[in-house]
């Protein structure tokens, strides 16, 4: 594993790499989004809104719509539901918009 010294683009290359790669091959894709997610603790380094709904929180795995995640829309709130071990995430959202 290569050595971070605040090098924050380096990690986001690294991360992106490693979620770009777990969807592409399904056979290997819980290792590395556990390896993702080790990154994440190890540098405590913060993603986007759009990133942090990609794993699942307490079973880690690579969240993918229609797959093994759905995604409703219900009284002002998106819900991603893990459809692994059933956590609920919900998101505030404008219903004007």
């Amino acid at each position: 594993m290569a050595v971070y010294r605040n090098d924050e683009k380096r990690f986001k290359r690294d991360f992106d790499y490693l979620i770009k790669a777990a969807m592409e091959n399904k056979s290997l894709s819980d290792r590395y989004t556990y390896l993702a997610k080790k990154l994440l603790i190890s540098k405590k380094i913060k993603l986007s809104k759009e990133e942090k709904f990609l794993i699942c929180r307490s079973c880690n795995k690579l969240l993918v719509p229609g797959v093994n995640c759905r995604v409703r829309l219900k009284q002002g709130f998106l819900t991603y539901k893990c459809l692994n071990c059933g956590n609920v995430r919900k998101v505030k959202y404008d219903k004007r918009i």
